[in-house]
C-alpha cells in the first residue's frame, strides 16, 4: 500500500506558519522509502503539488528523515528553496506518531525564510556598522593622507571589507576645478587576482589584520596605480559620469544609459568594465574627491545595496580626508611662521648689531674731530722742521717718522670728514632716479665697470627726496660695494625703486642663486672683521639716519627677504 499524506495546518511555538501532515503505511508494507515519488500526498487543491516540489529541493535528507522516523527516532531537516532568483528557507520535522492504527508518522513543514532574512539582515547591519568602526579607529590614528586613502581603498576592496575587486581615489584640486587621481588598489588580471586570493585564503585575517599588514609595508599596485595617476577631470565645460556624479553630489552606478558623451566612453574604455560604483567624497563645506569602484575580475553585478553601504563608508572617509588636509595646511602654516619668526629673531640681532655700529661711528666722529685740530698742529710742525733741516741732520729721521704717523692718522679721519662736516652739507630736493644713476655713474669710473641691473618705471621717476647729493653718493657707494661683495659683483645685483607710503624705497637683490642674499649682509656685518668695512658701513648708516631713513629687510611685489634703502620722500607739503 502507498503511504497517504494527511494536511494540517498549524504553527510551532515560536509562532512560525507551517504545515502538518501525517505519512502512513499499510500493513503489508514493511520497508523503507526510496524516494520522494513514493509518498502519496492527500491534500486539498494544488498543495499536494506545491509540498511535492518543496521537498524534492532535499529528497536525500528527507527521505532519511522519514525512515527515522518510522524506526521511532525523531528528526529534523533544514534546507533551501531556490527559486526565479529568490531563496526560501524551510525546516521539516518528522517524528513517530504512537497513537495511530497503521505504521505513521507525523511531518511538521515551516517556512523560516523570514526568519533568516530577519537573521541575515541583523548580520549584515552588525557587519555594516564593524566595518565603519574599524575604519573609524584606523582614520584616528594618522593625519597623513597617503595612508586615509590606502586605508580607505583597503576597506573597499578587502574581502573582510566592502568585497570589491578595484578601488580607486580621485580628490579635488584646491580651486575645485578638476579631479585628481591620486590612489587606486586591485588586481590588473584575473591571474593576479588568483594568487592574491589564495594566499589570503591561507592565513584568514580579520580587517584590522589587513590595515596593521598594509600599514606595516603592504606592496602596492603598480598597474592600477600608474592607470589612476593618469586621469584627470574636469569639474567644467563637457563633463563626464564622474564630474556629473560629483557635481550633483549623487552616488551612481553606471551603465549603457549613462554613458552620454565621448568623454564617458573615454572614461569607460580606460577603466575596462561596463558598471562602476562612483560615489562622491563630500563633507559639509565642500567637495573633497571620488570613490571608484568596480568587480572587474569576479563579473559580479553591483547592487543598491553595495552602493549604499559604500555611501556610509564614504561619509566618514570624507571627513577624514579633509581634516588631514587641514592639519597639512595648518602644518604647513606653522612652518612659515616658525621661519619668519626665525628670520625677525636675527633681523632684531642685525638691528641691534647695527645700532651698536651707528653708535661706535658717533664715537669715532667725536673722537676725529677731537683728534684732528692737534694732529695737524703736530704734523705741520714736523714737516715745517724737515723744509729747514740739513738732509744730514740726526734728528730728521724722527721728524720724518712723526710726518709718516700723522699723515696715517688722518687718512683714517679723512673717511669720517664728509660726517663731521655735516653742518655744512648742502641739502636740496633731487629725484631719487637721477641721485641713484649718479651714484652708479661713480661706480662705473672704479676697476668694475660692471653696473647693476636696474628697474625704473615711471611712477619712480616723479619721487623727490631732500638729502645733501655728495653724503647720499657716499652711503649708497658704501652699500652697493658691500652688497656687491657678497653677491659676487656689480652685475649679480638688481636695484628697485618703489613708493612705500611717505619713503622711497631702494630694493637691493640678487640673483636666483644666493636666496639668502639680504641675510648674509647683516650676517657679514655682524661677523666681519674688517675694521674698514665696518667704519665705512657705521657712517653709511649714520648718514641715512641723519636724513630719517635706515637699511632693512623686508617684502615687496610677493618677494620675501629683500635688502632695502629707506628714505623719506619730499613733498610739497612737508
Amino acid at each position: 500500500m502507498v503511504p497517504t499524506v494527511e494536511k494540517i495546518d498549524s504553527t510551532d511555538r515560536a509562532g512560525a506558519s507551517g504545515t502538518y501532515f501525517a505519512v502512513e503505511k499499510s500493513e503489508f508494507d514493511a520497508g523503507e522509502f526510496a524516494s520522494i515519488e513514493d509518498l502519496k500526498l492527500v491534500l486539498p487543491g494544488d498543495e499536494s503539488c506545491l509540498i511535492r516540489k518543496i521537498l524534492l529541493h532535499s529528497p536525500d535528507s528527507v527521505i532519511n528523515a522519514l525512515n527515522m522516523a518510522f524506526l521511532g527516532r525523531g528528526a529534523k531537516i533544514r534546507f533551501n528553496v531556490d527559486s526565479q532568483g529568490n531563496t526560501s528557507c524551510y525546516e521539516l520535522h518528522c517524528f513517530p506518531n504512537h497513537g495511530s492504527v497503521l505504521p505513521s508518522v507525523g511531518c511538521f513543514l515551516i517556512d523560516r525564510t523570514f526568519e533568516e532574512y530577519d537573521k541575515a539582515s541583523k548580520d549584515s547591519r552588525i557587519y555594516e556598522l564593524d566595518l565603519v568602526s574599524q575604519a573609524v579607529r584606523a582614520f584616528a590614528e594618522t593625519r597623513n593622507l597617503s595612508e586615509i586613502l590606502r586605508i580607505i581603498l583597503l576597506a573597499v576592496t578587502a574581502g573582510k571589507g566592502l568585497g570589491f575587486n578595484r578601488g580607486f581615489i580621485l580628490l579635488s584640486d584646491d580651486s575645485r576645478e578638476s579631479l585628481w587621481g591620486c590612489m587606486a588598489t586591485g588586481p590588473s588580471s584575473p591571474e593576479e587576482a588568483g594568487k592574491i586570493w589564495k594566499e589570503l585564503s591561507q592565513r584568514p585575517l580579520t580587517f584590522d589584520e589587513i590595515l596593521r599588514l598594509y600599514k606595516d609595508g603592504g606592496a602596492e599596485d603598480a598597474q592600477v596605480n600608474r592607470m589612476i595617476l593618469s586621469i584627470r577631470v574636469p569639474l567644467s565645460g563637457n563633463t563626464d559620469f564622474i564630474a556629473r556624479a560629483a557635481l550633483e553630489k549623487k552616488s551612481v552606478i553606471t551603465g549603457p544609459e549613462m554613458i552620454l558623451n565621448e568623454q564617458d566612453r573615454a572614461l569607460r574604455d580606460r577603466f575596462g568594465v561596463a558598471n562602476l560604483a562612483v560615489v562622491p567624497l563630500i563633507t559639509r563645506d565642500s567637495l573633497q574627491g571620488v570613490i571608484l569602484a568596480d568587480n572587474i575580475i569576479t563579473k559580479k553585478p553591483i547592487l543598491e545595496s553595495d552602493l549604499n553601504l559604500l555611501q556610509i563608508f564614504a561619509r566618514y572617509a570624507s571627513d577624514a580626508i579633509e581634516n588631514s588636509r587641514l592639519y597639512g595646511k595648518l602644518e604647513h602654516q606653522v612652518e612659515l611662521l616658525k621661519d619668519a619668526n626665525e628670520k625677525i629673531i636675527g633681523s632684531r640681532e642685525n638691528l641691534v648689531r647695527a645700532e651698536k655700529l651707528s653708535s661706535v661711528g658717533r664715537m669715532a666722529l667725536e673722537v676725529a674731530h677731537e683728534v684732528r685740530n692737534p694732529l695737524t698742529i703736530i704734523g705741520g710742525y714736523a714737516n715745517l722742521r724737515l723744509r729747514k733741516l740739513p738732509a744730514d741732520d740726526e734728528s730728521r729721521h724722527v721728524l720724518e717718522l712723526i710726518s709718516l704717523q700723522a699723515r696715517r692718522i688722518e687718512k683714517t679721519l679723512d673717511r669720517f670728514s664728509s660726517v663731521v662736516r655735516m653742518s655744512e652739507k648742502k641739502e636740496d630736493k633731487f629725484p631719487i632716479i637721477e641721485l641713484v644713476r649718479e651714484t652708479l655713474g661713480m661706480l662705473a669710473s672704479e676697476s668694475d665697470s660692471n653696473l647693476p641691473e636696474h628697474k625704473f618705471d615711471d611712477e619712480a621717476a616723479g619721487l623727490m627726496v631732500f638729502v645733501d647729493k655728495g653724503l647720499f653718493h657716499q652711503a649708497m657707494m658704501v652699500v652697493l660695494r658691500e652688497a656687491a661683495r657678497i653677491a659676487g659683483g656689480m652685475r649679480n645685483i638688481v636695484l628697485d625703486i618703489e613708493r612705500d607710503e611717505d619713503s622711497v624705497m631702494i630694493f637691493i637683490q640678487a640673483g636666483e642663486n644666493n636666496p639668502n642674499f639680504a641675510e648674509n649682509f647683516y650676517g657679514g656685518l655682524r661677523k666681519g672683521k674688517e675694521e674698514e668695512r665696518y667704519q665705512n658701513m657705521a657712517v653709511a648708516l649714520e648718514i641715512l639716519r641723519h636724513y630719517g631713513g635706515d637699511i632693512g629687510i623686508g617684502a615687496s611685489r610677493g618677494i620675501y627677504g629683500r635688502l632695502f634703502i629707506q628714505i623719506p620722500l619730499w613733498e610739497e607739503k612737508s
